[in-house]
């Protein structure tokens, strides 16, 4: 007899369990992660509409726009979202989509790879404490924008990860050209002694 009651107790806490996880946990509303995530998903197409729609309009109004448009959904959702919150949602979808572009820019035409390719030459004067030696790096990996001069007359100085450390004067960029007394590749082999 008890074990009859103990299989009928076990059976209504089974099919309690199975009612509870087929009818009432896929009608709990959605977690705070998932309207964020959603939030996210409506931030990235903001950016692209503010893009494409607000040419006319400069970064600041193009993000408020954004922000006021996001606020919009998170009010529908219910989500109670600061402003600097949702500006901080939009920059990530901006940075995203900088990103995409970035990587879409890179990839090469067909063209473009059976062409050779031109010879860059990067410089680097950051010699070891040993030496006087000035070696100058040769890439085919240069950042965009390397080769323009800035509109204060300026030009970048980059790291080897392609990331601007500061700027020089153009005299002071052809000094430290005109230093150089060693060329080597990527993988550190020398192409060039000049001295």
């Amino acid at each position: 007899m008890d074990n009859v009651i103990y299989a009928a107790v076990y059976f209504a806490v089974t099919l309690g369990a199975f009612l509870i996880g087929k009818y009432v946990c896929p009608n709990i509303p959605k977690t705070v992660t998932d309207k964020l995530g959603e939030l996210s998903e409506w931030a990235a197409k903001f950016v692209e509409w503010a893009k494409e729609f607000k040419k006319d309009k400069t970064g600041e109004e193009k993000m408020a726009a954004v922000v006021e448009q996001l606020k919009k959904i998170a009010d529908e959702a219910g989500l109670n979202v600061t402003e600097d919150q949702l500006k901080a949602i939009a920059q990530t979808a901006y940075n995203a989509m900088k990103a995409g572009e970035k990587e879409s820019n890179t990839a090469e035409p067909l063209e473009a790879l059976t062409a050779t390719p031109a010879a860059t030459v990067v410089i680097n004067t950051t010699a070891p404490v040993t030496t006087t030696e000035k070696v100058a790096i040769a890439t085919d990996n240069v950042p965009e924008g390397a080769t323009e001069t800035n509109a204060d007359g300026t030009v970048n100085l980059y790291d080897a990860a392609g990331n601007i450390t500061g700027s020089v004067t153009k005299e002071e960029a052809e000094k430290m050209a005109a230093e150089v007394t060693k060329i080597v590749d990527e993988e550190g082999n020398t192409l060039a002694n000049l001295k």
